[in-house]
């Protein structure tokens, strides 16, 4: 087998594998937007996807030596 033809199945393969994973992905988008969502998470004023994060305050100069000898004594 010559060097050209083994380099063009290689570009074949790659092409075809490429449109099928393009397709692949187009259908798993249609049917994740197909499906419809749970209403009861809709209604509350909780957030659907994140959850809110509010920082607390810095951590004191004790706490992290003492949280320091706690990982080294592990």
């Amino acid at each position: 087998m010559s060097i050209n033809a083994l380099l063009s199945t290689i570009i074949l393969v790659t092409f075809i594998v490429t449109v099928v994973l393009a397709v692949g992905s187009y259908v798993a988008y249609k049917v994740r937007e197909r499906r419809h969502p749970d209403t009861t998470r809709l209604a509350s004023d909780e957030p659907v996807f994140f959850e809110r994060f509010f920082p607390g305050e810095p951590a004191s100069s004790a706490n992290a030596a003492s949280t320091e000898a706690d990982v080294a004594t592990r």
